[in-house]
C-alpha cells in the first residue's frame, strides 16, 4: 500500500511493542481497532484505551470516528507526519492478589498482627471472561461521554446545539432529567430524582450569549447522589428530533430506511431503547433533513417542469393537478429512452406500484428489454391512484411520446383500468396477460387439495400457456378441465385465449409470458419510493442515466454483431443439435431428422414445431438448417 501526500502515520506503542498504521481520511475507528487486535491477540474491546498528546495537551483519547477526524484535521493543520499513540490497558492482569501467611509458627495470631500491604494488587476477576460479558462493543455513543463537561462550555449552534448534547450525555450515563426551565434564552435541567426522597444534587444551566447566539453553560454540578437506582438503557430526551438528527446521514445511503432498522441501530450502536413510533417520527425529520419536505416538494413541481423541459427539450414532461394548487398526476418521458426502444423489440411491460410515501400515490411505468434482455425503462407518471381515468391518460401520453408506426404489444396483469385503456387507445395491440397473475389467481380455485396435486395443475396450466400448435393446446386444456375440477374449469372459462396462451395469441410478444420485468423496475427504484416527488423523479433519471453509461461502456468490450445473451443461446442450440442428421429438399426446405423429425422453411422463418414463430429467434431445427445451408445466423435473429 503506498503512502499519499496527506497520510499519516500513527505508531501505536504497548508496552515495549508499537506497530505503525496509517491514518488515512477514510480510516475509520472501527478499522484501527480491528488493526490493533490483529497486532495484539491478547486485546479485547473495552480492555484498553488510546490517547496521544498534542501541542500542549498531554493526554488527548481517541474513541470514536469523530475523533480520529479530530486527529486527522490537527496533522493537516501542523503537517504532522507521524503522530505517537498510547495503547494503555485499563486492567494491568500483572498485578494479582497477593496471599500473605498470617500465621506464624508460634501459633495463632491476633487481629492487631494483620498487616494491609500497600503493594498488594487488586485481583482480576476472571469469570467474566466465561460468559462474554467483558467483551463490551465499542459504541459509538463512546464519546457521549463528555458532551457536557462543564462551566464555561460553549455550544455553537444555540439551545438546540446544548440539548443535543445533554441528550448524549443522559444517555451515555443512563440518568434521566428534567428542564427546570427551558426557553430561547436560558436552558436549566436538573436530575429527575431531584423532587424525590433522593434529591439528587445533579444540576445543569446554559444561557443564550449575545451578539453571537452561542449557549454557555453558567452552572454545572455533576455528581448524582441518588444512586444507581435510576440508570436506564431508555430516556425521554432521547427525541425524534434528537434520533432524526443522529441517521441522517445513514438516510444519504439509505433513502429506505426503516423505524425498525432505527430502533436496532439505536439500541446496537448507541446502546439506546427507543419506541416505534419515535424511530417513525425520527426517519419522517430526517428524510425531510437530507431530501427535503414532502408536502412542499408539491409546490416547486412548476419549477422542476420548466428546469426539465429546458434541459431536456426533446423529451416529455406533463403534469396536471386538480386545480391551482393540488397535484393530481404528472407524465415523464426521456428523449434518449425514446430514440433507444427504436432499437429494441415492440413489446412493452407496463405496471404499477404504490408509492410509500406520506399521502401515498401510484407509480405506473412501462419499460421494455434491450437486446441483451436487460430491463429498459421508457416513461413513467405519479398519479393519484390506480384508476381507469389515470391509465387511460397514461397511454395517451404514451402514445403521444413514442410517435412509433411500429405495432406494440402490451404484457400486463388483468388491472379492469389498464386492460380498457390499452384497448381504447392502441386498439390494433395484442394484449398478454401476465401468466404469473394467472396462476396465483388458478391457485385460489384449488379449494382442499394436497399440496402435490396443486403442482400437478399449475404445471399444466403452464403447459397450456406454451403450448406451440392449437392442436396441443385444446387437448392439455381439457385435461386441465377435467382434473381440476369446476372451479378450476369456470376460471379457464373466464380467460380469453389469444391474451395468455402461445397458440392462439395474435401477434409477436418473442417468447416473453410474464410482467416480471416491470416488477423488476419496481424494485430497483424501490428506496426511492418514499422520496419527495421532484426527488423521486430525478433519482431515476440518475439511476437510467448511470445504467445506460454502464452498459455503453460494457458493450464497447463486446467482440460478436450480436448481444452476448443471443451468442450464448446459439451455443446451447449447437450443444442440443449435435446428433441431430439433416436432409436438405430445396435452397430454402429441410427436414431435420430427430425425435420427433420436423421440416424447417428458411425463407419464412418457420419450423414445424412452432418454437422460431413464436420466439422469433431460431429453434435448434432452424440452427441446424441455417448451418447446412452456410447462412449467417445474425441475419435470422429478430430485431
Amino acid at each position: 500500500m503506498g503512502i499519499m501526500e496527506n497520510d499519516v502515520v500513527l505508531l501505536c506503542k504497548r508496552g515495549d511493542v508499537s506497530c505503525g498504521v496509517l491514518l488515512e481520511r477514510t480510516l475509520s475507528f472501527q478499522s484501527l481497532m480491528t488493526k490493533l487486535f490483529a497486532k495484539w491477540k491478547d486485546l479485547s474491546e473495552g480492555s484498553f484505551s488510546l490517547s496521544y498528546s498534542f501541542a500542549g495537551h498531554p493526554k488527548c483519547l481517541l474513541e470514536s470516528d469523530e475523533d480520529l477526524c479530530v486527529l486527522y484535521a490537527l496533522t493537516l493543520s501542523s503537517r504532522t507526519e507521524c503522530v505517537d499513540v498510547a495503547v494503555k490497558d485499563l486492567v494491568d492482569t500483572s498485578t494479582v492478589s497477593t496471599v500473605v501467611d498470617v500465621y506464624s509458627s508460634s501459633g495463632d495470631v491476633g487481629c492487631d498482627q494483620l498487616v494491609l500491604l500497600d503493594s498488594v494488587g487488586t485481583q482480576v476477576d476472571l469469570l467474566p471472561s466465561f460468559s462474554g460479558t467483558n467483551n463490551s462493543k465499542v459504541l459509538k455513543s463512546a464519546g457521549w461521554c463528555n458532551a457536557i463537561v462543564g462551566v464555561g462550555q460553549v455550544f455553537l449552534d444555540g439551545a438546540v446545539g446544548f440539548r443535543d448534547a445533554l441528550s448524549m450525555y443522559s444517555l451515555f450515563h443512563g440518568f434521566k432529567y428534567v428542564y427546570a426551565k427551558n426557553d430561547a434564552q436560558t436552558v436549566k435541567a436538573v436530575c429527575l430524582e431531584r423532587h424525590t426522597s433522593k434529591e439528587c444534587n445533579w444540576i445543569v444551566k446554559a444561557k443564550l450569549e449575545m451578539p453571537s447566539g452561542y449557549f454557555i453553560i453558567k452552572q454545572f454540578v455533576g455528581e448524582h447522589t441518588c444512586g444507581d437506582a435510576s440508570l436506564s438503557y431508555s430516556s425521554s430526551r432521547s427525541t425524534s428530533s434528537f434520533v432524526g438528527r443522529l441517521v441522517s446521514e445513514d438516510m444519504r445511503s439509505d433513502e429506505s430506511k426503516r423505524p425498525v432498522e432505527v430502533m436496532k441501530d439505536m439500541k446496537k450502536h448507541y446502546g439506546v431503547e427507543i419506541t416505534y413510533r419515535r424511530a417513525w417520527m425520527a426517519v419522517k425529520k430526517a428524510r425531510a433533513h437530507v431530501y427535503g419536505d414532502y408536502m412542499e416538494s408539491f409546490k416547486e413541481l412548476s419549477w422542476f417542469v420548466g428546469a426539465f423541459r429546458a434541459s431536456n427539450p426533446d423529451s416529455m414532461c406533463v403534469l396536471e393537478r386538480h386545480d391551482s394548487e393540488h397535484f393530481k398526476r404528472m407524465f415523464l418521458g426521456f428523449a434518449a429512452c425514446k430514440y433507444g426502444f427504436t432499437f429494441c423489440r415492440p413489446i412493452l411491460f407496463v405496471d404499477g406500484t404504490f408509492l410509500k410515501s406520506t399521502h401515498n400515490g401510484c407509480l405506473l411505468s412501462a419499460c421494455a428489454k434491450d437486446g441483451n434482455q436487460g430491463l429498459y425503462p421508457l416513461c413513467l407518471a405519479v398519479v393519484d391512484s390506480e384508476n381507469y381515468d389515470n391509465w387511460y391518460w397514461f397511454m395517451e401520453q404514451l402514445k403521444d411520446f413514442l410517435e412509433d408506426g411500429r405495432v406494440l404489444v402490451f404484457v400486463s396483469d388483468r388491472h379492469d383500468g389498464l386492460l380498457q385503456a390499452v384497448k381504447q387507445i392502441f386498439p390494433s395491440s395484442p394484449h398478454s396477460h401476465c401468466l404469473v397473475h394467472l396462476k396465483e389467481n388458478l391457485k385460489k380455485r384449488f379449494g382442499g387439495l394436497d399440496n402435490s396435486k396443486k403442482k400437478y395443475l399449475v404445471n399444466l396450466f403452464n403447459l397450456c400457456a406454451y403450448a406451440p400448435t392449437v392442436r396441443e393446446f385444446e387437448k392439455l386444456l381439457n385435461k386441465l378441465k377435467k382434473e381440476g375440477g369446476v372451479k378450476v374449469a369456470a376460471f379457464l372459462d373466464t380467460l380469453d385465449n389469444q391474451h395468455w396462451c402461445h397458440a392462439y395469441f395474435p401477434g409477436k410478444r418473442y417468447g416473453e409470458l410474464s410482467s416480471n420485468l416491470v416488477e423488476c423496475f419496481n424494485n430497483w427504484i424501490k428506496k426511492e419510493w418514499s422520496l419527495p416527488i421532484t426527488l423521486l423523479f430525478d433519482k431515476i433519471r440518475l439511476k437510467i442515466m448511470e445504467q445506460m453509461s454502464a452498459r455503453r461502456s460494457a458493450s464497447m468490450k463486446w467482440k460478436g454483431v450480436i448481444c452476448p445473451i443471443m451468442e450464448k443461446k446459439f451455443k446451447g442450440l449447437f450443444n442440443v443439435s449435435k446428433t441431430w442428421a439433416i436432409s436438405r429438399s430445396s435452397d430454402d426446405l429441410y427436414e431435420v431428422r430427430c425425435d420427433p423429425s420436423v421440416s424447417v422453411n428458411i425463407s419464412s422463418r418457420s419450423c414445424s414445431c412452432g418454437e422460431w414463430q413464436i420466439n422469433s429467434f431460431p429453434c435448434a431445427h432452424a440452427f441446424c438448417a441455417l448451418k447446412r445451408g452456410g447462412k449467417n445466423l445474425n441475419d435470422y435473429v429478430d430485431h
